[in-house]
């Protein structure tokens, strides 16, 4: 072998020593690498409780997922559970469930904090099950990760129902009109009767759960009295069954009655049992006598507590993008968007279409309207903001502040989100408002603390007005309305929060200034030194 070719061999082969020890430090790196970021074994799910498919939602028609996010304790019992999307009606049950299961640790396998996904799928078959004993709701947990339930379609039975020749009326008259009932339910729902008669006459009679208890008139105009009952003048209206109804228990009924050219029908729909579109000519009526008015009162000084109940009833100004966001219907609210909905549209009340997304159980529509420019800190007409509406669900709102929500905005009335979450008693909620920079030391035009409000609500005797507080205090006793355990732990939380700290006075020259540009909200930087004990 010539000088030079020995030279070029002992160069390769040095050269391929570096490149084998180069793989070696990387693939031992590797290792490392991936030893570091293993995940530990996953718990072990050892018992789980009934999951349910509520009858109400049922009754609706409403399928959909949930997502959940909980935190296991040493002991495998969920300590935590946090919805992160999913129809509202259908996430409480899901997370009631969760807070039953109970889970078993590998060894070595628990980590303090570490947080689990689970997704609950509720879907309505319309396939009857193949024995008549079996139960209408099944269940398939094939992992923790994935909860199915399946229920049949609720059993509607139907009676009263007209001869196949029955026609609908020729024609109108002068004394037509059409009247609509709504009875109550195990909760708050309205009772009352409303009455449109061809001429434009409205009249009402109430009995609870609204805001004009007993009767009250008004007018529209006539032409509009004519149009709405041209609705019921239907062929398929006079079609319908006399009864709709279904084995279910606690929800309301709604009878609609109308009088047309001499003749006369009554639809009485249990649970919306009857056919979907019957529910449209009900909301039809409600929306020409303009119902809310007396249901809530003036719009414009409306409590915030009623969003909920807006999504579903009839309200002047209240969009199809509103009632998707609060219903956590993220798919229609794109379908509306693309076809020209605006984010920026607001209801008789100043309530914007964020405030509805920030009503419902999920961080998904909120998410959206934030991501094409849906301002967290546009106010109601009486000062109520989204971060207000997130906190009347009992929820904190993190993707709000993050987007430059002002955490201590008030409203007409003084009222903080810190204050509503006090006054629904949860301790959580509390706690992630005050490490984000809520002022526990703010008052309300009555003097009034969040922590005054936490120990009101505990008495039956929240500031925030809620549909439910009849049902919620009910029987429990003086000052004992609130969880025990929140109220213990919020209690502690706002004393804390509210105890003065004695500091000497600072040097003006060292306080230094900065405003936000998203909120606009003044900054001070002064440097605090604490006062010497007296001796």
């Amino acid at each position: 072998m010539r000088p030079g070719t020995r030279k070029e061999a002992r160069r390769s082969s040095r050269s391929d020593m570096s490149v084998r020890k180069l793989l070696l430090v990387l693939v031992l790196a590797c290792k490392l690498l991936s030893a570091q970021n293993a995940q530990p074994p996953e718990p072990i799910l050892k018992s789980v409780g009934q999951p349910r498919y509520p009858a109400l939602t049922r009754a609706a028609r409403i399928e959909g997922e949930v997502r959940l996010e909980f935190v296991l304790n040493r002991d495998g019992d969920p300590s935590s559970v946090a919805v992160i999307s999913g129809h509202p009606m259908l996430a409480p049950s899901a997370v009631e469930t969760v807070k039953t299961w109970k889970f078993e640790f590998p060894e070595n396998a628990f980590q303090e904090g570490r947080k689990y996904e689970t997704t609950f799928a509720y879907k309505l078959s319309k396939e009857e099950f193949e024995q008549e004993n079996q139960p209408k709701v099944s269940v398939a947990v094939t992992t923790f990760h994935r909860v199915e339930i399946v229920a049949r379609w609720a059993d509607v039975q139907a009676s009263a129902c007209p001869a196949p020749e029955t026609q609908a009326p020729a024609s109108s008259g002068p004394q037509d009109f059409v009247e609509l009932s709504r009875s109550g339910c195990y909760g708050t729902c309205p009772i009352y009767t409303v009455r449109i008669s061809a001429n434009g006459d409205v009249s009402w009679n109430s009995r609870m759960y609204v805001d004009a208890i007993g009767e009250r008139r008004a007018t529209i105009k006539a032409e509009d009295a004519r149009v709405l009952l041209e609705q019921f003048r239907a062929d398929r209206f006079w079609s319908l069954c006399g009864s709709y109804t279904q084995n279910i228990t606690d929800s309301s009924t709604i009878e609609t009655h109308v009088e047309i050219g001499g003749q006369s029908k009554t639809v009485s729909n249990y649970a919306n049992s009857a056919p979907a579109w019957v529910a449209e000519l009900e909301d039809a009526i409600d929306d020409a006598a303009n119902t809310h008015r007396w249901r809530h009162g003036d719009p414009r000084t409306e409590s915030l507590s009623y969003i909920f109940n807006d999504a579903y009833m009839p309200k002047p100004g209240v969009t199809q993008l509103m009632r998707a966001a609060e219903h956590g219907d993220v798919d229609k609210m794109r379908v509306l968007l693309k076809e020209g909905a605006r984010v920026s549209d607001t209801d008789a009340s100043g309530w914007t279409t964020l405030m509805y997304a920030a009503a419902s159980s999920s961080s998904s529509p909120v998410q959206l309207l934030l991501g094409m420019g849906a301002d967290p800190n546009e106010k109601s007409l009486i000062g109520d903001t989204a971060l207000m509406a997130s906190a009347m669900r009992g929820e904190f709102d993190d993707d709000l502040v993050k987007a430059g929500a002002n955490l201590n905005a008030q409203n007409s009335a003084g009222v903080t989100a810190l204050m509503i979450l006090a006054a629904k008693g949860e301790a959580d909620g509390i706690r992630d408002a005050l490490k984000a920079g809520a002022n526990a030391s703010l008052k309300d035009a009555k003097g009034r603390t969040a922590l005054d409000y936490l120990r009101l609500a505990n008495c039956g005797k929240s500031p925030i007005r809620d549909e439910g507080s009849r049902w919620v205090t009910y029987g429990k006793g003086k000052c004992r309305a609130l969880d025990a355990a929140d109220f213990t732990q919020a209690e502690k939380l706002l004393k804390a929060a509210v105890s003065p700290v004695p500091t000497k006075k600072p040097d003006a020259a060292n306080v230094t200034e900065t405003v936000d540009p998203k909120t606009g909200n003044l900054h001070l930087t002064i440097p605090i030194v604490a006062s010497k004990p007296k001796q």
